[in-house]
């Protein structure tokens, strides 16, 4: 089983950018592709967020659905923003199953600045592959939203997310540190412009699997659930398993914490 993970750079137009990563998904995923995972704003051009033209966001679709249904894997889309009648627009990430149907879908509003705000909905879906959680960009930072996700039983990340501001290297260490403190793995997909400096990865508790640094690529894994299944086992000798990661918690706790600002 294989994770495959874009990262591609920004072009004039969203037309070119999507052109480019998706005619290098095409040729570069596998039959072996368990599962295929784009960034935010995967077809954006410089800093535009814009919502993608209609027929351009429909053209996209259906290639990666195609891509889904012919290598037999699941899509992570990436995001773009859509409109919504009468509102601002809304970053929407969906997940494609290998018949091509929606499984799971992620809509978080685009923010007066362009950026992406949070939610409280963090689908978990079972699959062949194990349980993957579906995470879009900036909930992918805050420390509820994956271990809510581990909570549920996702055993693999799949994260449209992007590297941005002046601390990419802590943020790289994070994805790493968020794998090891949920006994997870991480597929990160981040695109490359002035602003998101790449950094797509896919980890584990154990290490780095995979990294795009900064260059234009579509990096592979190997993917073993078995290998996060045994991590989880309890083993209170902390010398072989990474059980206390997940599990070892105080919950008796939270209502102390969650009262102190009150």
């Amino acid at each position: 089983m294989t994770v495959f993970v874009a990262q591609h750079a920004r072009r004039e137009n969203p037309e070119a950018t999507a052109a480019a990563v998706l005619d290098d998904l095409d040729s570069r995923v596998t039959g072996e592709a368990s599962f295929v995972v784009l960034p935010e704003n995967a077809f954006a051009t410089g800093h535009d967020i814009a919502p993608l033209p209609r027929d351009l966001a429909e053209r996209c679709l259906d290639r990666l659905t195609t891509l889904a249904r012919t290598r037999g894997t699941y899509v992570l889309t990436g995001s773009w923003p859509e409109e919504r009648p009468g509102g601002r627009p809304v970053q929407v990430a969906r997940l494609l199953d290998p018949s091509g149907a929606e499984c799971a879908r992620v809509e978080r509003p685009v923010l007066d600045d362009g950026t992406t705000g949070t939610g409280d909905d963090f689908p978990v879906v079972e699959t062949p592959f194990g349980h993957v959680g579906v995470l879009l960009g900036p909930d992918f930072w805050l420390v509820e939203p994956p271990r809510v996700q581990c909570l549920a039983g996702a055993e693999l990340l799949l994260v449209a997310g992007s590297l941005d501001g002046t601390q990419q290297a802590a943020q790289r260490s994070a994805v790493w540190g968020i794998a090891t403190l949920n006994t997870v793995a991480v597929a990160f997909a981040a695109p490359l412009s002035e602003r998101s400096g790449g950094g797509s990865a896919v980890a584990t508790p154990e290490g780095f699997l995979a990294e795009a640094g900064t260059a234009e690529d579509v990096i592979e894994a190997p993917w073993d659930v078995e290998r996060i299944r045994y991590l989880r086992e309890p083993d209170l000798r902390f010398q072989q398993t990474l059980w206390f990661g997940l599990w070892a918690r105080r919950t008796e706790l939270y209502t102390d914490l969650t009262a102190q600002g009150k």
